[in-house]
């Protein structure tokens, strides 16, 4: 009788159970992706260098809003002049956050100043657009590489500084290369 309920709900499209012992599930709940996540960089801003530090939160599962603080390295003998940039930066990430692909598109403000007077400064306003790739390895370290372009724009010029262009470490103007590296934690 059961047999020909099951095939009769089988024809007309109802639940079909199984009329054997039911199977227990093995797995467990998945822990949770990471969140956030750490880094620090190396970084070519082509033709000069710099280093950053730089923090992500994921806001969802393909998507992260981030911050980075980078130090440009001052061209030699042009250490009196020191440069810096803050960035917010948007990624989306292919196949989740803070691993596999990701495009980014990012808005920063890169500063130039005199050490000994830092009233004495020059600033850009500098929007980008990146790709890059990071590979994770166990549940939190991570290794990555990007490539993009970058825009400056001048925002304010302080004529006392930065008269050789080239010398101002952090304040580029027209287009430029970036390329980075990123070493850290996924937590």
């Amino acid at each position: 009788m059961a047999t020909i309920l099951v095939l009769a709900l089988a024809l007309v499209g109802g639940p079909v159970a199984s009329s054997g012992p039911a199977e227990v599930a093995t797995t467990g709940p998945q822990p949770a992706a990471p969140r956030n996540a750490i880094f620090l960089s190396p970084i070519v801003n082509a033709p000069r260098v710099a280093v950053g530090i730089g923090y992500e939160r994921a806001v969802h599962r393909l998507l992260t809003v981030g911050a980075r603080f980078e130090y440009a390295i001052p061209k030699a003998g042009y250490g009196h002049l020191q440069g810096f940039a803050e960035t917010l930066a948007f990624s989306l990430w292919a196949p989740r956050a803070f691993r596999g692909f990701f495009a980014e598109a990012s808005l920063g403000f890169a500063h130039s100043v005199l050490g000994v007077d830092p009233r004495l400064h020059t600033d850009s306003i500098v929007p980008g657009l990146s790709a890059g790739l990071r590979w994770r390895f166990g549940k939190s370290f991570f290794l990555g590489a990007s490539v993009g372009l970058r825009w400056g724009k001048i925002i304010h010029r302080e004529p006392a500084i930065c008269t050789f262009a080239a010398a101002c470490p952090a304040t580029h103007v027209g287009p430029w290369a970036r390329i980075s590296l990123d070493v850290g934690f996924a937590f």
